[in-house]
């Protein structure tokens, strides 16, 4: 990786890991200024609920820790420009909320990243997208998975093979701003912020 700018480590669990649809287009594309390395695989310390959403098919991590299960996915050490571009993809802050995570290195780390001097089975301290503003009738009426991929069924709808009007409520059955999760997610937040 390049030795430029401020690196930040993201962990992914959808369709930017290795052999899912956006990952060529997205994770492993260098133009730009982008800069992304691959840590290691990475489950999640604590366990979360993963559910499919929308129309699309869409993978999403929900911040009810204690919920779900331990999820896998790819810890990504990343730099500022990636981590915009990432943001704008994600749909962030509007879809998806970037937030701290705790993950389990599941592998040894590559070299070529700030992790180097890790082992397998440390844990680190990374972010992550998760899904914040959702009905919570989504916590209990939707399978909970350990890991995405987007060819099992059901099979993620890409962008390219989306209707017109793209993304633009695709959310409608799953979003609502609820004060009492919105709170939660505030309190999380404000939890794991803390030193």
């Amino acid at each position: 990786m390049a030795s430029f700018g401020e690196k930040h480590l993201i962990f992914v669990y959808g369709t930017l890991k290795q052999g899912q649809p956006y990952f060529a287009k997205y994770t492993a594309d260098r133009s730009g200024g982008r800069e992304a390395e691959l840590v290691s695989v990475a489950e999640t310390e604590h366990s979360f609920p993963l559910v499919i959403i929308t129309r699309f098919n869409i993978p999403a991590l929900l911040p009810a820790e204690g919920q779900g299960k331990h999820v896998r996915g790819e810890l990504y050490e990343i730099n500022s420009t990636m981590l915009m571009y990432m943001d704008s993809l994600e749909g962030c802050p509007r879809y998806y909320e970037r937030m701290p995570l705790s993950v389990r290195l599941m592998g040894a780390p590559s070299s070529a990243t700030s992790l180097k001097d890790s082992k397998e089975g440390d844990v680190v301290q990374c972010e992550v997208y998760f899904f914040t503003d959702f009905k919570p009738e989504i916590l209990t009426d939707r399978p909970h998975f350990k890991e995405y991929n987007a060819y099992d069924e059901p099979r993620f709808v890409t962008g390219d093979r989306r209707q017109q009007g793209g993304i633009e409520g695709a959310f409608d059955g799953v979003k609502t701003l609820s004060k009492p999760m919105f709170e939660t997610v505030t309190e999380l937040r404000r939890q794991r912020l803390k030193p």
